[in-house]
């Protein structure tokens, strides 16, 4: 039998997120791959205690049908973030990338011009490939996005809007500047474009201190979007939107002809959390983890690699982007690099055009200290043997 499946599913290629979720199931491999939280650091024991409290507090309505927009003490506590926001402006989402899909859903027609950065998140290109969006990419350094291509972008193409991940950046880690900050905010109220800010790593901050947000400059013309997975755990699927009322009504229908609504029980023991102040102690500690982690992958590759590649250090997030100065296709490193044991993301699967890249993309936050020595020196012999 035939089966007519529509064009955006045909013509979709595997993600490469199922190639690197399929390498950190191997226990035979280092994967320096996903973008994995440590499973150990998980504050199982508060879960514990507050999900028991619900029982015994709680009648059957816990299980009930509720409205699109989400649990109202979540909401509350999610807006507090942001300055003069109230739950109104919040919607929870099936984890953040429900969160894009959802703002493709409300936004795009066929065709539609969006922007990115060069390179981006890859699930997210993904995602666009599939509305059959019109792609443009605005170069990225350590600053932040070059705002000259970016105004150009937008005068001429009039994007729907730019998606942008301006802190510990996916898969760079880099952040922006206020001062690119203001100008990307000086840009989009002259062409009327809406920032989609991406902040899934915000809350993991080693050095540094913190920046101002888009959606605090212009919120406007933002659509904000978070998430708990790596803060409390992945599978409790919460993210959340933080947009204009009139967005965030738009985005509700969206939502509800799509799942009608998340999950409440796992929402209402993240707002116990929040309200007692466990997960935000539970932040530093995840960052008295991360922190030695993120150093000891930075020696290992000063250590091994010298002057032979370059990264920039990254102030906080999961990622350091690596330009394997010696290597003009980081996918035939990481073809090496997995039968020396060792796994890493190629810089070519971040960028919208798929180019070939010398840049690869390292995690630090799921593999122990003994496995990044050990990995990083295993990258290295790939790398020699490659070269």
């Amino acid at each position: 039998m035939q089966t007519k499946f529509a064009k955006r599913v045909t013509t979709a290629s595997r993600s490469f997120t199922r190639t690197i979720l399929d390498l950190t199931a191997q226990s035979s491999i280092i994967s320096f791959a996903g973008g994995l939280p440590d499973a150990a650091l998980f504050p199982r024991d508060s879960i514990e205690k507050h999900a028991k409290k619900l029982f015994e507090t709680e009648d059957n309505r816990l299980f009930q049908y509720s409205n699109a927009s989400g649990v109202e003490a979540l909401k509350v506590e999610i807006a507090k973030k942001y300055v003069g926001t109230t739950s109104a402006e919040i919607m929870l989402t099936n984890g953040s990338q429900q969160g894009l899909d959802l703002v493709c859903k409300t936004f795009l027609d066929e065709k539609d011009c969006i922007i990115v950065e060069d390179p981006s998140y890859l699930a997210a290109l993904g995602l666009f490939h599939m509305y059959n969006a019109t792609i443009k990419a605005a170069p990225l350094n350590a600053n932040g996005v070059d705002t000259v291509v970016l105004e150009a972008l937008f005068r001429d193409y009039s994007p729907k809007f730019f998606y942008t991940i301006p802190i510990f950046q996916n898969p760079t880690g880099y952040s922006y500047t206020l001062e690119t900050r203001k100008e990307v905010v000086r840009i989009a109220k002259k062409y009327n474009v809406i920032l989609l800010e991406d902040s899934p790593y915000e809350a993991l901050r080693y050095d540094g201190v913190q920046t101002t947000a888009f959606a605090d400059l212009l919120p406007e013309l933002t659509i904000a979007l978070g998430t708990f997975s790596k803060t409390l755990a992945p599978d409790f699927r919460i993210g959340w939107m933080r947009a204009p009322k009139e967005i965030i009504s738009a985005l509700t229908l969206s939502k509800e002809s799509t799942d009608l609504q998340n999950s409440k029980f796992f929402q209402h023991i993240c707002a116990k959390m929040m309200q007692s102040g466990e997960l935000q102690e539970h932040t530093k500690t995840l960052i008295q983890y991360y922190r030695p982690k993120r150093d000891a992958m930075v020696k290992a590759l000063h250590t091994y690699f010298k002057e032979s590649i370059e990264f920039v250090v990254p102030e906080g997030g999961m990622f350091i982007w690596v330009n394997f100065k010696k290597c003009d296709d980081s996918m035939k490193l990481f073809d090496v690099a997995i039968k020396k044991g060792v796994a890493f993301v190629p810089g070519s699967v971040f960028f919208a055009d798929k180019r070939v890249s010398s840049y690869g993309r390292l995690n630090y936050t799921n593999s122990s200290l003994e496995q990044i020595e050990d990995g990083v020196k295993k990258l290295h012999d790939a790398y020699i043997e490659l070269s």
